[in-house]
């Protein structure tokens, strides 16, 4: 069966809020949008997006994060569909990146830019990446979250046997959420409620390291 969410995916998303915005698979002509939405971010949004403080995306970065094979790493945009100062802009992205010592697990990523969170984007985002990682043939998504917040670990042990919570160091919790099948969406829901509310309460969902993958 061929996989919704491949490189040619795109789709029409239509917020609570009734705006309309374009989901798609990330292309490496997104460089330039990325470099400049990661300029809009806030420097709290950066270091929860980096887990460090962090001035601008690297060209190296840019690669990596753009110039995806769209199997061990795939990605989705969401961008405006038209703009009143210069065409659509990126408002949010989400990824996964197989890992290199488990075949059957990838870590996950998700940012939102500052003016746009709230609305639903992300957890649309997480819905789609979280099918796109089951179609895959991944089962553990891992993830990493600031732990500043107590109500992280808190909300995480409330899901004992579908979280596997690791141990923090340094301020940085690390947690591994078994990527339930595509048939049970109920169990799904559950997996992107947990998912968001930790990027929400705790930080940013991890980010893939550019600097230790290859592009």
């Amino acid at each position: 069966m061929p996989m919704k969410y491949s490189m040619s995916y795109q789709e029409r998303v239509v917020l609570d809020d009734g705006t309309i915005l374009s989901f798609r698979a990330i292309q490496p002509s997104d460089k330039s949008a990325m470099s400049e939405g990661f300029g809009q971010l806030s420097k709290e949004s950066r270091r929860r997006r980096f887990l460090t403080p962090k001035g601008g995306l690297s060209d190296k970065e840019l690669h990596y994060f753009t110039e995806i094979d769209g199997v061990d790493h795939y990605a989705i945009v969401a961008v405006t569909i038209t703009s009143t100062d210069g065409g659509p802009k990126g408002v949010g992205v989400t990824r996964i990146v197989r890992t290199d010592d488990d075949p059957e697990a990838a870590e996950l990523a998700i940012v939102i830019a500052d003016s746009w969170q709230r609305r639903g984007i992300g957890r649309g985002l997480l819905e789609r990446i979280v099918v796109a990682a089951a179609e895959r043939g991944i089962k553990r998504i891992r993830a990493t979250s600031l732990t500043y917040n107590e109500q992280v670990r808190g909300l995480l042990e409330q899901y004992d046997g579908d979280v596997e919570i690791g141990p923090a160091r340094d301020g940085v919790l690390q947690f591994t959420i078994t990527v339930p099948p595509l048939n049970r969406l109920d169990v799904l829901d559950a997996m992107i409620t947990i998912l968001r509310l930790v990027a929400l309460l705790g930080g940013t969902v991890v980010r893939p390291d550019a600097s230790d993958k290859k592009s």
